[in-house]
């Protein structure tokens, strides 16, 4: 490629490419225009500095999370499928998830599904302050999970070694635990907490309504 054919769409699809292969240590402007052939200052015509980048990488997942979402449905519904949507998007890049931990939504391009969410609780009723809390526990918890469930797919440890760990736990110390274990209680399902907490969730925004 030459640098007449770069953009800043170019550069951040190329950047997340990277950052999937080889992760977020990885990425530099250096390795950015080695990867497509060009001078790494032809870079800086498009992304200022690697803040950008970084910011740039943040928007390319967030634009594949599907805003189009079923409207038919109540706004209950709608917010699942967004959050669901939003979840998918995040497990595909598991790499980028340490970054979408630490920084928040900054660009136009990434804020697709801030304006959605906006939009589906503001047409239900709901006060602007309480959706502007339930998008940021929506976000918080969505990429907490994603992490949680991603890391649990390269852990060697099985389901079956953390029961065997609670159940041998002194029951006169943890007796609860123990209880929670020897009922089946003790859920590991991701799902059931997904559903957990948008339950909770939705529930008060219902609440205020």
């Amino acid at each position: 490629m030459t640098a007449k054919g770069l953009s800043r769409e170019v550069l951040i699809r190329t950047a997340l490419k990277i950052v999937d292969r080889d992760g977020l240590d990885a990425l530099s402007m250096r390795k950015l225009g080695a990867e497509l052939g060009v001078d790494p200052m032809a870079a800086y015509r498009h992304l200022p500095n690697k803040e950008a980048l970084l910011d740039g990488v943040i928007e390319a997942v967030s634009a594949e999370t599907s805003i189009d979402i079923d409207t038919t449905l109540p706004w209950q519904g709608q917010l699942r499928q967004l959050i669901e949507a939003n979840l998918q998007s995040m497990l595909a890049h598991p790499n980028v998830l340490p970054l979408l931990a630490q920084r928040p939504l900054t660009t136009p391009g990434s804020l697709g599904i801030v304006e959605r969410s906006f939009q589906i609780m503001d047409r239900a009723g709901i006060p602007l302050r309480e959706a502007a809390l339930a998008i940021n526990v929506m976000g918080l918890l969505t990429v907490s999970l994603a992490v949680a469930m991603s890391a649990s797919q390269n852990d060697p440890r099985s389901s079956e070694q953390f029961q065997q760990l609670f159940a041998s736990l002194p029951r006169d110390e943890f007796p609860v635990i123990v209880k929670a274990m020897e009922t089946g209680q003790f859920i590991e399902n991701y799902d059931q907490i997904l559903e957990f907490w948008v339950s909770a969730l939705l529930g008060k925004l219902e609440r205020n309504l």
